[in-house]
């Protein structure tokens, strides 16, 4: 694509997002769709079910926060209405949207305190009566529970159930791709100075430093002639909306890299699903390499002219 003009590739791009949303489109049948809701909705009962045990039955929320942070998703979708991450920390300003993560570490004891005061105020009553008559609950009264919230958790899953599940794909493809030219996998670390990632080599799921001392974590780091380190992320969008956030984050991330590292470090989105054409101009005018999903070849011209 190096003798194509600048309106050219754009124009292919944008012809590239057709193909990419033709082929999700595709890929969206009605029994596919059943079966990720039904894999939803098992998913959101086992973590009710869950949340539910680790406060007793919501006797304790407090001390099922302080023993995982991530309980507080099963939590939100309790209240009535369920409320969002924003509105719930505008409401109780000890809670971090960011505890919730599954990874996160659990909450300190004021915090959790705090945050479970909210939840009972915010708590639906009629899907919660024991907790109001101090009493155990009767089975059909947690099992309505479950019936109620479980949907309403798994509608708010099911897209990043389905995008992360061909992200893993998507990064599969590229990792295949490079095992069978022949390429090194090393062991994901921080990357912190010049040329600490050989030609030919690659890392996955690994960090850049930046200059803000907050590493950003890079789907697929790959080693590139003359000590550069090609940043690649794999995204997935559902529709034009979602494609958004999924390109502002690339975007955060080269901003990051290109401060701390200049050239050294150039980024690549791989792109796959539903994205906006005006979103993979936002990524060219940054000076993003952009390739996709249902055409690696040019991503496997673009390496093999840099290695």
């Amino acid at each position: 694509m190096r003798s194509m003009t600048v309106d050219a590739i754009y124009e292919y791009h944008t012809k590239q997002a057709e193909v990419a949303k033709a082929i999700y489109i595709a890929s969206r049948t009605p029994d596919s769709d059943a079966n990720d809701w039904n894999l939803a909705i098992r998913e959101a009962r086992a973590l009710l079910a869950d949340a539910l045990r680790a406060s007793n039955l919501l006797q304790s929320v407090d001390q099922a926060l302080q023993t995982k942070g991530a309980h507080m998703l099963a939590f939100r979708h309790m209240t009535a209405p369920p409320i969002s991450q924003d509105q719930f920390s505008l409401a109780c300003p000890e809670w971090i949207k960011g505890s919730e993560k599954p990874e996160s570490r659990p909450l300190k004891a004021i915090a959790a305190s705090a945050v479970a005061a909210q939840f009972h105020i915010r708590r639906s009553r009629p899907l919660t009566p024991w907790v109001t008559e101090g009493r155990k609950p009767r089975m059909t009264e947690v099992k309505r529970l479950l019936w109620s919230v479980a949907p309403l958790l798994a509608s708010q899953q099911l897209a990043t159930l389905q995008r992360n599940r061909a992200a893993s794909a998507q990064e599969g493809a590229v990792i295949d791709l490079l095992a069978s030219k022949g390429w090194t996998r090393l062991q994901a670390s921080l990357l912190d100075t010049r040329a600490t990632l050989p030609v030919r080599h690659y890392m996955h799921k690994t960090r850049f430093a930046t200059a803000s001392n907050a590493p950003q974590e890079v789907d697929i780091a790959l080693g590139l002639e003359g000590s550069i380190v090609l940043a690649t992320e794999c995204k997935v969008s559902n529709d034009a909306t979602n494609s958004i956030k999924r390109v502002n984050d690339v975007l955060k991330k080269a901003k990051a890299w290109k401060d701390h590292w200049g050239n050294f470090v150039k980024t690549a989105a791989l792109l796959q699903g539903v994205i906006a054409a005006k979103d993979v101009h936002r990524l060219l005018d940054d000076g993003v390499e952009v390739f996709w999903s249902h055409d690696l070849s040019v991503f496997e011209t673009w390496i093999d002219a840099r290695t």
